[in-house]
């Protein structure tokens, strides 16, 4: 008997140092899939989300690209003189640039085209106020962030042939966004149109040359270019290059169309995901 009961206390001592009972490791592994339910609910909740984000703003940047809906000169000179202060928040913002090819590169199979009206900086001093990296000191052999700098409005002149050109002095007024061609913030569903990392090309379209040609040949490819401007007065900034007085705003850049004017066909198109 005092066997019986020596044992029976061994066994419930040995029981309880192996861990839970039975009925808890059952309620823990019920709460575990409850878990996991939740997290599959909230990814696909995200995702759909996304999705969402995704196409309304994909069918804003068509509705403006059909129905030329570009900020104009005045709209511009009131989103520097008075700061962003009639900035609708968080609506996104058209402005057009031409696209200017390249010579074909057979030896790549592609078609490469630069941005005109676009200044890449790959490591912007200059923008570190409104772009602030905490992890560089500017320090020689250290880098600011990289950005891009797109002009929506210049200074002109008359020149000899009474052609409208940029005053060797005018100023500029521009949008300062992070390079997207580096950073990857956009998206898109177009494998053959892809970032150029470096600073003489910006994008080549990945074509033979008889697709490409079509559209090169009338120079009446456009990029439009949905920004959404920081309406905060620290998000302005002004600087100085070369000749040029600079007034810059940060930007997020939301959506990008590339098309062609001549027939309005749409050949790529380029979207932000994130919030």
């Amino acid at each position: 008997m005092l066997r019986s009961i020596s044992l029976s206390l061994i066994l419930v001592f040995i029981a309880g140092c192996s861990g839970q009972s039975t009925a808890e490791l059952r309620r823990l592994q019920m709460l575990e899939a409850q878990r996991a339910e939740e997290a599959a609910r909230e990814t696909q909740k995200l995702a759909a989300e996304r999705d969402t984000r995704i196409q309304t703003r994909l069918n804003d940047a068509h509705n403006a690209w059909e129905n030329d809906r570009n900020l104009t000169s005045i709209d511009i000179t009131s989103l520097f003189e008075n700061r962003g202060a009639q900035l609708t928040a968080g609506k996104t913002y058209f402005v057009e640039f031409e696209l200017q090819a390249a010579r074909y590169n057979y030896g790549e199979d592609k078609q490469s085209f630069t941005i005109v009206g676009m200044r890449n900086l790959p490591s912007s001093k200059v923008y570190s106020p409104i772009f602030p990296d905490e992890n560089a000191l500017y320090q020689p052999g250290q880098k600011a962030k990289s950005v891009l700098e797109f002009t929506l409005k210049d200074q002109k002149e008359e020149n000899k042939m009474a052609q409208l050109v940029e005053r060797e002095d005018g100023q500029r007024w521009v949008a300062a966004v992070l390079n997207f061609k580096d950073y990857e913030s956009l998206v898109t569903l177009q494998n053959s149109w892809r970032w150029e990392p470096g600073l003489f090309d910006d994008i080549s379209w990945h074509v033979p040359p008889e697709v490409a040609y079509p559209q090169t040949s009338s120079r009446s490819l456009s990029m439009q270019i949905g920004f959404r401007f920081c309406p905060l007065d620290r998000c302005y900034l002004d600087s100085n290059y070369r000749k040029h007085a600079i007034h810059g705003v940060r930007a997020d850049v939301i959506s990008i169309v590339i098309g062609n004017r001549d027939t309005d066909n749409i050949l790529a198109e380029f979207v932000r995901d994130a919030l």
